[in-house]
This record gives structure tokens, sequence and C-alpha cells, in this order.
């Protein structure tokens, strides 16, 4: 085993890109060097396969992903094609629940697929809910990974939710991951598919649900603009998403 060869997660939001920007050219240039330098680089990311943007999924840089914190795990083959080497998916019994309990409350809500994404309320272009049985009438293929709701969980979100899923709270929306699931479990699938160990991985996040595989990798890194949980757990910490914290973690650790 190449033991200078690491593999690196990157998480998606808040570190390569904000809400209304990225990824940034100083962060993208550092990826691409540490590539050239022999590197691995990996999306490790809450989102689902479906909603990562393509900008990423379509860089020749990258080698497989870890999506919807842990339940869909892809990797590159010979030929750079993504192939699923892990997926859990949201019981079908459960989606009529989660629609009927959304549109019932007026809040909106974000079920994030392996091939396509659904909204309930809030309409930007993807496949709409209007009805608590569009799963089962409309759309029954659909393979569900994640979900994300508006704002914190009220306690009646919660009772429906809980026992499902781990719940993390943003300030402006909230994520569901299914339970069982983890970064650090994808991380692991990841590592053991190409021959690389856990020492030799660098980690970079901003979030909560970043918190497992900052504390897996060999070396984690919070970024600048993290939550103070990341922060104590990280290795280091570096610069805020959007000022260069991507590109000075991987010029300190990747070269």
């Amino acid at each position: 085993m190449d033991q200078s060869k690491k593999a690196i997660f990157l998480d998606i939001d808040g570190t390569l890109i904000t809400a209304n920007d990225g990824p940034f050219e100083e962060d993208i240039r550092e990826i691409e060097a540490a590539k050239n330098h022999g590197h691995m680089i990996f999306f490790s990311t809450g989102r689902s396969y479906a909603f990562v943007p393509g900008i990423l999924k379509e860089a020749f840089w990258v080698d497989g992903f870890v999506c919807g914190a842990g339940a869909h795990v892809l990797a590159a083959d010979k030929n750079r094609q993504f192939i699923t080497l892990h997926h859990k998916w949201i019981a079908p019994e459960l989606l009529p629940v989660i629609c009927e309990l959304y549109l019932r409350i007026g809040k909106w809500c974000t079920l994030e697929g392996e091939t396509e994404v659904y909204e309930i309320i809030r309409e930007r272009g993807y496949n709409t809910i209007k009805n608590k049985d569009d799963f089962i009438n409309r759309y029954p293929e659909a393979i569900i990974t994640k979900i994300t709701t508006e704002g914190y969980m009220t306690e009646e979100e919660r009772a429906v939710l809980q026992d499902h899923f781990y719940l993390y709270p943003q300030d402006e929306y909230s994520e569901g991951i299914i339970k069982g699931e983890s970064k650090s479990n994808g991380m692991k699938i990841i590592l053991d598919s190409i021959g690389i160990s856990r020492e030799n991985t660098i980690a970079i996040g901003d979030s909560e649900n970043d918190l497992d595989i900052i504390r897996f990798a060999g070396i984690g890194v919070a970024m600048g603009n993290a939550c103070s949980k990341l922060k104590e757990a990280a290795s280091a910490v570096t610069l805020e998403c959007g000022r260069g914290g991507v590109a000075k973690a991987l010029q300190e650790w990747a070269q």
C-alpha cells in the first residue's frame, strides 16, 4: 500500500459552496493539485446523489460519493463510471406518512432521491408532491435516501420522524438522516474498496452531521464557519467557506 496516498473526503454545503455561491476557484485549484499529487477525492455530503450539483458530479477529479450522509455510497470504476457500493432508502410505507404530515402543516419538505428530487410546498423545478399518495400513484419507483425540512422541527414532526431518522437542526432547515447510516460508515465502505487506511484520510466539514467523519479521519478539519461541536472535535480549524478554507487545508496536508 502506498502510504503517501491519501483519501480526501469533502463536505459540500458550508464547505465547498455557500447558500448563494461556489464552488470557489481557489478551492478547486488546490483540489486539482491534490489529485495531481496522487490523492483520491471523495464527496461526503448530506445531499442525496440526485441533489449534488452537476458541476461537482462531472468534475474529472472526483473518485466517489458518500451521499445522504452514508445512505448511498458510490465509487468510480476503471472506466470512470460511478458504481453503487451501498444504498439504503426510506421505507416506501413511510413516504405517505411524511407527505401527509407536511401537506397538512404547510411546511416545505424536500425528499431527496438517488435519481430525482421531490418537494412538498416549495417549488424549485423538481418533482412536486401534491397528494400524500403521490409516491404510490405517481412515483412508485422513487428511491429516497434523505429528507430536508423547513426550519427547526416541531414536536409533531419529531414524533413522526424520530424513530426513523437522526435529526439535525440547522438555522434555516433540518435534516433527517436514515437511522443506522453515517458519513463515517460510508467512508469505511470507500476505504475498504480502495485499500487506503483511515490513518491516510483527510475529512473537511462544517456541520454536526460531519462529526463522525471528522473524528474517524486521520486528519479531521473543521471549516472556520463550522459549528462549535465540530471545531472542538477537529484536529484543526481552517478558514471559512468561500474564503479559501478547503484550499488552505489541502495546501497544508495534501501536498
